[in-house]
C-alpha cells in the first residue's frame, strides 16, 4: 500500500498480576494462575498473525521506535520477551528504541539480565539494540501506592538499583502526582529520592480518574482519604517542574521530562503527529488521515486472527479540522512551533491576542508557539483556542 512510511510501533500487552485500583487500560489480571503462561504464549501467536498482515499492508521496512505496552509486558518473562520480539528484530538497529513497560515485581535477576545488554537486532550477528525499561513507580511512598491500589507492589528503589546494577542504561520511572492525601511535603520526599536514583528519564502524570474504576467509586461512596484541591494539584505540578529541572531534566512535554539524549523518541513520534501501527486489542494505529482501533477483547481479537488477517476494528476518517486541533493540541504540550497555515482549520483567531497578552502565547514568523508560561495549563490554551472549543 503507498502512503506515509511507517516506523513507529506500538505492541499491547494486556497481562498484568493485579489491575490498580484507579487503572482504566484495557488489561487482563492473570494472579498466580498456572494457565497464564500458556496463555500469554498463545496471545503471542496471535499477535505475530497480526503483524504478519499489517507489515505487509504497509510495507514496513524499518521499525525506528518499538514500545511494548499494557498491562505489564514485563510479566512476560525473558522467554517470551524473545519469541514476542523475534519477528520484529530483524527490522531493527541499534539506533532503535526499543522501551519495555515494567512492573517493579517483576524485576528480578532473570529479568534484569535479559534487558541490560538489550536485544539482538537487525541481520548482523552483534548488533544489539538498548532496551529501554519504563518503570511503573507511581509513587515511592508506599501509604500513596496503597492509596492507588497497589499496597502489594514490590519496592520500587530496590527494583531500580537492580536494573542500574545489572547494567540497564536507559531506565525512566512513571510517577503520579494528585493522589488522595498526598501533599506538596510528599512532592519533596519524591523529588529527593529521584535526585538520589538519577533516572534518565522521568513521567509525571497528573491523576485523571475515571468514574469507572474502583478508586473513583471508593471516593465518591465516601471513603474519601482526602478531598481533591484544584490549587494544591497545581502548586504540585509546579514544584515538580521546577525541581526535575534544578536536577537537569529537561522539560519536553507536559508530563515528561528527561536528561539531555533521554528523550521518549517513541513518544515524540506521537506528538509530532508520525505515523504510527498499534498491535493487539484496544491497540490504536494512525497512517495519514485514518484512525482505527482494535476492539478491546482478547478473546475476540484471538479468535478473529484464527479465521482472517485482522481483528475487529473500529475506524475513523479524520477531518481536515480533526487534525489541525491535533496538531495544536500536540504541539502545544510540547511547547513547539506550530504553522498557523496548518492549523487554521481549527483556530480561533481572535482567541489569539488575548493569550499573547496574557503570555501564554506568542506569534513568530507565521506560527504559534505555546509559551513556557502556558504550558502549565496547556489544556485550558488550547480550549480557548479550538473554534469549536472541544478537545
Amino acid at each position: 500500500m503507498s502512503g506515509p512510511a511507517v516506523r513507529h510501533l506500538y505492541v499491547h500487552v494486556p497481562f498484568c498480576r493485579a489491575k490498580c485500583d484507579y487503572c482504566d487500560f484495557y488489561s487482563l489480571p492473570v494472579g498466580d494462575d498456572g494457565s497464564a503462561r500458556r496463555r500469554m504464549a498463545e496471545y503471542i501467536e496471535a499477535l505475530h498473525a497480526e503483524w504478519a498482515a499489517t507489515a505487509a499492508r504497509y510495507d514496513v521496512q524499518h521499525l525506528h521506535t518499538l514500545y511494548l505496552g499494557g498491562g505489564s509486558p514485563s510479566l512476560l518473562g525473558p522467554e517470551l520477551l524473545d519469541r514476542l520480539l523475534a519477528p520484529f528484530a530483524p527490522l531493527l538497529s541499534a539506533r532503535s528504541e526499543v522501551t519495555v513497560e515494567t512492573n517493579p515485581e517483576d524485576v528480578d535477576d532473570a529479568f534484569a539480565l535479559w534487558a541490560a545488554p538489550g536485544i539482538a537486532v537487525g541481520a548482523a550477528a552483534d548488533s544489539r539494540c538498548p532496551v529501554r525499561v519504563s518503570l511503573g513507580v507511581q509513587s515511592f511512598i508506599s501509604s500513596l501506592r496503597a492509596a492507588l491500589g497497589r499496597a502489594a507492589a514490590a519496592d520500587p528503589e530496590a527494583a531500580f538499583t537492580r536494573l542500574r546494577m545489572t547494567g540497564c542504561e536507559n531506565v525512566s520511572i512513571d510517577l503520579i502526582y494528585g493522589i488522595p492525601g498526598q501533599t506538596l511535603a510528599d512532592i519533596a520526599r519524591e523529588l529527593i529520592k529521584v535526585a538520589f536514583l538519577a533516572p534518565d528519564h522521568v513521567s509525571w502524570y497528573e491523576l485523571d480518574l475515571d468514574h469507572a474504576t474502583p478508586l473513583a467509586w471508593r471516593l465518591d461512596s465516601g471513603d474519601r482519604i482526602d478531598d481533591d484541591d484544584d490549587e494544591e494539584r497545581a502548586a504540585m505540578y509546579v514544584r515538580i517542574v521546577h525541581g526535575l529541572e534544578d536536577f537537569g531534566f529537561r522539560w519536553y512535554e507536559v508530563s515528561n521530562f528527561a536528561q539531555p539524549g533521554k528523550r521518549a523518541r517513541h513518544n515524540i513520534a506521537y506528538w509530532r503527529g508520525r505515523p504510527y501501527l498499534g498491535l493487539g486489542p484496544a491497540a490504536v494505529s494512525t497512517v495519514g488521515a485514518t484512525r482505527w482501533r482494535n476492539r478491546p477483547d482478547a478473546a475476540g481479537y484471538a479468535a478473529a486472527l484464527d479465521e482472517g488477517p485482522e481483528p475487529e476494528r473500529d475506524y475513523e476518517r479524520l477531518s481536515v479540522a480533526d487534525r489541525a486541533r491535533e496538531r495544536l493540541f500536540l504541539a502545544a504540550r510540547m511547547g513547539a512551533p506550530v504553522s498557523l497555515t496548518l492549523i487554521a482549520p481549527a483556530l480561533d483567531e481572535a482567541a489569539v491576542e488575548p493569550l499573547a497578552q496574557a503570555g501564554l502565547v506568542s506569534l513568530r514568523g507565521g506560527t504559534l508557539i505555546v509559551t513556557r508560561k502556558g504550558r502549565y495549563v496547556a489544556n485550558a490554551v488550547c480550549v480557548r483556542l479550538f473554534r469549536d472549543s472541544c478537545i
